[in-house]
């Protein structure tokens, strides 16, 4: 730790001309510090590589990130013996509740999809493997919870073994959610259509986005990388969903309701992929019931809010 902060410290001197005054750990990768003068900078452990990122969204004219200070050598990132980092300066996080921060948060995500969009058609040769990776896993998931539901029913009802079986017809719903889903975007590679890359967060928690004298920004950007906003939607919908706002206003009507169907057929892939996968099978029974209850109530969640506004070319394509 000792011998970090003072390599850390020497590089602020010789990169940024920043002398020390103070130092105080955040988390393993990430310190706040302060410097003769009492102002305050954010330091944190990066990875060489997000140097380029920022470069690419600098490049694009994308406003709404905190963008880290240049070094000496006009560089993002700080190359040093062992480890690699950026400086910034430091905000504070204001209280906001959290309805306010994640209608916040889905707005700065589309900005930044709107603002790096790349038009690309997708690719049935690197498609086709990823889409029969997950096709097994989760069959061999659904399979495992067959099997696991069997052989509860062979049991004494109990407190554990009624919430399991009293909720697995919702997981059979999102099986069979997720086969239509499925079908319909493999018929949308194969038509080869275009769909629009673009620069995702990747980690769109509601702790990655600041307000900065009455604006937002978002941060813990060089975690992100080219996809379909598909994924940023999913991972934000998941973490917030217990949250007291229109989903569907906030993220279909807004942000779906004149963008292509495969974007909103794969976020919706996305959001039962993942929660399937949460799935836990334990020797304790009592973890088991849990999960089965707390996805299930997700699954619920989901069939409220995500109607299928395709059904009918669904069915045509189908046929």
């Amino acid at each position: 730790m000792e011998n970090r902060v003072r390599q850390l410290s020497n590089s602020l001197i010789e990169y940024y001309e920043i002398p020390l005054e103070y130092i105080k750990k955040i988390t393993n990768k990430s310190y706040q510090y302060k410097d003769e003068t009492s102002k305050e900078y954010f330091l944190k452990v990066s990875p060489f590589n997000s140097s380029e990122k920022f470069k690419f969204l600098d490049s694009l004219g994308v406003d709404n990130i905190l963008y880290p200070y240049l070094n000496k050598d006009n560089e993002y990132i700080t190359k040093q013996k062992g480890d690699s980092f950026y400086l910034m300066d430091y905000y504070k996080h204001v209280n906001l509740i959290d309805e306010v921060k994640a209608q916040n948060m889905i707005k700065e995500l589309n900005k930044l999809h709107q603002s790096t969009i790349i038009k690309r058609q997708l690719s049935t040769r690197l498609a086709r493997p990823k889409f029969e990776e997950i096709t097994k896993e989760l069959d061999y998931k659904f399979k495992i919870l067959e099997n696991y539901v069997r052989s509860v029913e062979f049991e004494n009802l109990n407190v554990f073994s009624m919430p399991i079986l009293g909720n697995y017809q919702y997981i059979l719903d999102a099986k069979k959610e997720l086969i239509m889903l499925q079908k319909r975007i493999i018929n949308f590679v194969k038509a080869k259509e275009k769909v629009e890359y673009v620069y995702i967060h990747n980690r769109p928690s509601l702790d990655h986005i600041l307000n900065v004298k009455g604006v937002n920004y978002l941060i813990s950007i060089e975690n992100g990388k080219i996809g379909i906003n598909s994924l940023d939607l999913a991972k934000f919908y998941l973490e917030n969903e217990d949250l007291e706002i229109d989903f569907e206003e906030l993220i279909v009507k807004n942000i779906f309701n004149n963008d292509s169907n495969f974007n909103y057929d794969y976020f919706r892939f996305l959001i039962l992929y993942i929660l399937i996968k949460k799935i836990i099978i334990s020797n304790e029974k009592y973890l088991t019931a849990q999960s089965f209850i707390n996805v299930s109530e997700s699954i619920r969640k989901y069939f409220s809010r995500f109607l299928d506004n395709n059904k009918n070319i669904s069915n045509q394509n189908e046929s």
